[in-house]
This record gives structure tokens, C-alpha cells and sequence, in this order.
């Protein structure tokens, strides 16, 4: 039997040549499966580097069109920043913007100067309002807020507990009756009991939370504030026992310190993330000295929570406020005091203050508020006189100033704001002398208080030059009042007062104010 033959009966054909090689070279290459579904991957695979290319082309024309579209814009920017005059102030942020930096070696070689110049780079560039405006609509269209990228905890921080009270000396309260000289009208006002006012703090409203700022909707209306996270206030008091420490009994000093909005403002649902300005202030009480008086502003205030006693839009108090707190001290000083129906108002429409500046939300740009001040019956028969920082006479002038913008700077209205001494001469004869020493908070009171002392000094804690000790004793000033905010009382602004009492010791202080005017 030939070998043809043998491989036939066993089943097996001996393979040729051609088919010897064939199989050698399939062992040697995977099996493939010729499905339909593996017969598309290989025709896609085929096709791949023709889309490749298609994308390398894509890519390469995207690149072109963004440099030709990329290269004249930065052109344009860069334009525009050198040669439109840069901004220096920011009507919406009511401050001065950045000034150049002066060149200093030693801030050269630390990285402060360059820094610096960064700064004011950034901060004055062309038109900065009008792009922040432009900036701040565009997220309100698209409702963008920043409520989920801020730790609500971590806005002023969680709130703490008031340090355990280290003196519990008793001081005198809002209780003082005040002088039977006080008119019949303001007395009949008096003996009204106040109409229980709303809780905002017992209520939950929507809020969002913009630059650290809590926006709340309350009443159809949008409200900016900030947080109260707490402090020691260790400043304030030493600087206040000191002072008394240093002047004759029969100066009378008073502290009131004035709340933020959030103590009365502030949603149910976001309570827990600020301090009770409440339990501070009465902590303060007690470790001040019993020869000053604390005069409780809160709880006068919290008796007309439901009227506008706080901007909306602003950082400060409303005129309104600042009267219900004037009238607060007034009893505690036992000094007249006229009603508000005596007083004149004047309103300023569609006011927008710092917190839009602030927040940067477009809904408080959007809600305008009215800013009403008022005008004592008195007016016409008092005086007002401006001195530098170092009391040097400027001149004699209007205390209620009329402002440019006053829908952005409505508050400037008293006396056109803070770097300066002022002083009231009104036609009381009653041989008192107030001086006040305030941040900007204090800048509505005195208005309150020209039919209550014979002269009002206004000094700012944060620009005054001369020795306070000294200007107190020399002016004959009878009666000393302490106005903030609470953020002055417990923050920066209370570390500079020891320095009012060390500065400039031993000068003559001369009032020189033209009595001619």
C-alpha cells in the first residue's frame, strides 16, 4: 500500500506544499472569529487612521483660528488696561482704591513692593465698577451663588460661648427716668407700651452665602450681613477702666456699644454659626468699672425689629436705628430728649450701600432701599465746626452734608464721614458737653442729641492725634460717650484706644472755630 493510500483509510490526507506552509503559519498566528460583530471591529480598525488624521487636522485648524481670534483680543486687553486712566475709587465698595506704592528698598528685597504693585494692578483696573456690576449680573441670570463653596462654619467661625465675666460690678441701664424738664409729648411717647415686634431669629428664610456674606430673603425683600464669631473685648475695657482711672469723678462716662443686624436678622436655620452679641455686651458690663455706665442699645432696638432700623444694602444702622439708640443713652444720661415727630425727614431714594460691594450679589443691587435721616427743630440755631485730626479749625458748615452719588454714599450724610473732629454748638444752656468717641456707626447719633447738650464733640478712635485725656479736660467736656459697632469694640479698631490716652501727652489744645460765621 502506497503512502497516499495509508493516510486516506486513517482519515488523514497528507497536505500538499502549499497547505503545509498555510498551517504553519496560522499555528504560529492567533484563530480569528470572522462573526459579523469581530468583522466590524476590523473594519473600523482599518478606518482608524483616517479619523486620526481627520482629528489631527481638526486640531490643528482649531489651534490656528484660537491664535488668530486669541492673540487680538489679548492685544485689545492690554490696550484698554494702559491706555483708559485706571480707577481710583469704587463707588460700589465706598472706599479709595489702591495707590501706587512708594519705592523701598528693604520692601523690594522682602517681595512687599512687587506684591504691592500686583495689588494696585489689580485692584484700579479701568472701569473696575462698571465690570464688577457686569460681572455680578451675569451670575444672577444664571442664579450662580456661592452658598456651596463655602463652609458656613468657616464664615466668621463657629460661634462661642462669651468668656465667664471677671468682674460683677452692677452698672446703670436704660432704666433712668428721665428730667421732669422733658416735654409733655415725649413723656406721653414714654408711657406707651411698644407693640410686640416680629422674630426674625425664630423664623427660617432662604439665604445664601456671598464673599462671607449672608444674603437673606426676609419680607420680599433681600438683606446683607455679617457674622459675629466672638472676641474677649479685653481692649475695650482695659482702655475704658484706664481712662476713668484718669479723669475726675464728675466726668460721666458711658459705654454702648452698638449690635450688628445679624443679632436681630438672622434665619432660624443658620443661628448656630453666629455669636449672641446679647451675652457679650452683658460680659462687657460686668468688667467695666462702676464709674461707667452701660447703656443697653439691643434692647432698645429689639423693640422695633419690624421697621428700618438697619440698611438692608448698607454695613451700618438706619438713621431710625441710630435714633432709638440716641434716645436709649439720652434717658440713661438724664438729658432731654425730643421725639421723632419734632424731627424733619428727608429721604434718599434707591440707595445701594457697601454690601453690595461686599457680597457681590446682584440681588441687593437690585433692591434698592430708601435712606431716611432726620433734622432736629433746632437745626437752624446750632453750629458745626471741622478741625483736622489734630484739632486745627477748618471751617463752620452744614452737619447734614449733601453727598455726591447719594444713592451709593447716603450714609456720608452726617457731616461727610470720619477722618476729621467735628463740633456742635447748639442753643442749649444746660452747661453739658458730650464728646463722643465712635467709629462710623457713631456719625448718626449726634444729630439726635443738639436739643440734649450744649456742645458736642465727635472724634473718631481710629484717626484722633490728640491726647484724649488732655482734650477732655481742656475742652470741659462733661459727659463722655464710647459709640461702636460691635466689630470695632471686639475686633482691630479696639487695640488702637490705649493709644489715645498715651499720644501727644502735655500739648495745649486751642479751639480756634471762627465765631464770626
Amino acid at each position: 500500500m502506497d503512502q497516499h493510500q495509508s493516510d486516506f483509510n486513517t482519515g488523514k490526507e497528507k497536505p500538499t506544499g502549499a497547505e503545509s506552509l498555510q498551517k504553519k503559519n496560522a499555528a504560529a498566528e492567533p484563530l480569528q472569529d470572522h462573526s459579523p460583530v469581530t468583522e466590524q471591529a476590523s473594519q473600523a480598525k482599518e478606518k482608524k487612521p483616517f479619523n486620526s488624521y481627520k482629528r489631527s487636522t481638526i486640531r490643528q485648524y482649531s489651534s490656528t483660528l484660537s491664535l488668530f481670534i486669541l492673540v487680538p483680543v489679548f492685544a485689545l486687553l492690554t490696550l484698554f488696561i494702559w491706555v483708559f486712566p485706571r480707577s481710583t475709587k469704587s463707588e460700589i465698595e465706598n472706599r479709595n482704591l489702591d495707590s501706587f506704592p512708594q519705592w523701598n528698598a528693604a520692601d523690594y528685597f522682602s517681595g512687599k513692593y512687587t506684591a504691592s504693585i500686583n495689588h494696585w494692578f489689580t485692584d484700579t483696573v479701568p472701569f473696575r465698577d462698571a465690570f464688577k456690576n457686569a460681572g455680578n449680573s451675569f451670575k444672577g441670570m444664571f442664579g450662580i451663588s456661592s452658598e456651596n463653596t463655602v463652609n458656613v462654619k468657616d464664615v466668621k467661625g463657629k460661634a462661642k460661648e462669651p468668656p465667664k465675666s471677671r468682674n460683677k460690678n452692677t452698672t446703670v441701664q436704660t432704666s433712668s427716668t428721665p428730667e421732669a424738664s422733658q416735654t409733655e409729648q415725649s413723656q406721653k411717647e414714654e408711657s406707651q407700651q411698644p407693640v410686640p415686634q416680629k422674630d426674625y431669629r425664630a423664623l427660617d428664610a432662604d439665604y445664601n452665602i456671598e464673599n462671607g456674606v449672608v444674603v437673606v430673603q426676609q419680607d420680599g425683600h433681600y438683606r446683607a450681613m455679617e457674622l459675629f464669631g466672638g472676641g474677649t473685648g479685653d481692649a475695650y475695657v482695659d482702655s475704658l477702666n484706664a481712662l476713668r482711672s484718669r479723669l475726675d469723678s464728675s466726668i460721666k462716662m458711658y459705654s454702648m456699644i452698638d449690635p450688628l443686624p445679624c443679632e436681630f436678622y438672622l434665619p432660624a436655620n443658620f443661628s448656630e454659626n453666629n455669636a449672641s452679641q446679647k451675652a457679650y455686651f452683658e460680659d462687657i458690663a460686668d468688667r467695666l468699672d462702676n464709674g461707667i455706665v452701660s447703656v443697653d442699645a439691643l434692647s432698645a432696638l429689639a423693640l422695633h425689629t419690624e421697621e428700618p432700623i438697619y440698611c438692608r444694602t448698607d454695613h451700618h444702622w438706619m438713621p431710625l436705628g441710630a435714633y432709638y439708640a440716641a434716645e436709649a443713652f439720652a434717658k440713661t444720661a438724664q438729658v432731654d430728649f425730643k421725639p421723632l415727630t419734632t424731627f424733619k425727614p428727608v429721604t434718599i431714594k434707591d440707595f445701594v450701600g457697601t454690601m453690595y460691594g461686599f457680597s457681590g450679589d446682584i440681588n441687593i443691587k437690585n433692591d434698592p432701599e430708601d435712606f431716611t435721616y432726620y433734622i432736629p427743630d433746632n437745626y437752624d440755631q446750632c453750629k458745626t465746626d471741622f478741625y483736622d485730626t489734630a484739632f486745627d479749625f477748618d471751617y463752620t458748615g452744614s452737619f447734614f452734608k449733601e453727598v455726591g452719588d447719594p444713592q451709593s454714599n447716603a450714609y456720608l450724610t452726617f457731616f461727610g464721614g470720619d477722618e476729621q473732629i467735628v463740633k456742635v454748638r447748639t442753643n442749649v444752656k444746660n452747661g453739658r458737653k458730650l464728646l463722643e468717641v465712635k467709629d462710623s456707626y457713631g456719625n448718626a447719633l449726634p444729630g439726635y442729641l443738639m436739643n440734649s447738650f450744649e456742645e458736642i464733640y465727635i472724634v473718631d478712635m481710629r484717626y484722633f492725634q490728640c491726647n484724649l485725656v488732655d482734650f477732655i479736660q481742656q475742652m470741659g467736656v462733661t459727659d463722655v460717650l464710647f459709640s461702636m459697632a460691635t466689630f470695632s469694640a471686639f475686633g482691630d479698631n479696639s487695640y488702637g484706644l490705649p493709644e489715645l490716652m498715651n499720644q501727644a501727652q502735655g500739648m495745649t489744645i486751642v479751639d480756634h472755630y471762627n465765631d464770626g460765621e
